[in-house]
């Protein structure tokens, strides 16, 4: 078999494991200020997005991400009403959250404009349309500015952007100054839940248990 990147998308996934697919189509390939975005038609998991050479979900299976990060901590709180997104530009999290009645609104906060107009346009599969609910509030700002100019207190967090890249858009939003910040933004009994990086035995450390330790440092109960 001849893979070749052009008909292919190959991904690195530890030091001794790559992933490839083969690519039917691309869909679109753009620079956003932020971002590298591909969206991607893929043999084996269908239309796919790619940010900066890294797949964040896939047709075939990003309800097994989405649904996992979204459920918990939804079930968890005994009336959710207010719920705060950060990043997400799929739309397939807010999909999930907009599935509860009680929420009463939904605001979604990411910093790429862009990316978000494409995902609306490309993943319609992803996003179930729930970029256009009337519950649903969608601001284009950096996400520690935002935060901090929030006079309201929500009820469930969840925090959904990539991993924690030095060069990406997001590494902020690691920290335990931003944490702290966030904690101040939640009600008496409110919930945060974080997407952390891949759980796998080779390279968990390198992401999911930094991500742990720090919020760890912020939230006294870190599950």
């Amino acid at each position: 078999m001849n893979i070749s990147s052009t008909e292919w998308h190959i991904e690195p996934i530890s030091a001794g494991l790559i992933q490839a697919e083969r690519i039917t189509s691309v869909i679109c390939d753009i620079q956003t200020e932020f971002q590298h975005v591909m969206i991607v038609e893929g043999e084996c998991f269908g239309r796919s997005l790619i940010l900066d050479g890294k797949t964040q979900s896939t047709e075939l299976d990003e309800f097994v991400y989405h649904e996992g990060l979204v459920h918990p901590s939804m079930v968890s709180h005994t009336n959710p009403k207010d719920v705060l997104i950060v990043g997400g530009g799929e739309g397939a999290t807010a999909r999930e959250v907009l599935k509860y009645p009680s929420v009463e609104k939904v605001t979604m906060v990411d910093i790429d404009q862009k990316l978000v107009e494409l995902c609306e346009k490309f993943l319609p599969n992803h996003h179930m349309n729930s970029f256009s609910s009337p519950r649903m509030d969608l601001y284009y700002s950096d996400a520690l500015e935002f935060v901090e100019s929030l006079t309201k207190r929500f009820d469930v967090a969840i925090i959904d952007v990539p991993d924690p890249l030095e060069y990406g858009p997001a590494f902020q939003l690691f920290t335990v100054e931003f944490f702290d910040l966030l904690k101040r933004k939640l009600t008496a009994n409110g919930i945060m839940v974080i997407q952390a990086g891949a759980t796998g035995p080779s390279f968990s450390e390198k992401c999911f248990t930094a991500v742990a330790n720090t919020v760890s440092q912020t939230f006294s109960i870190c599950s």
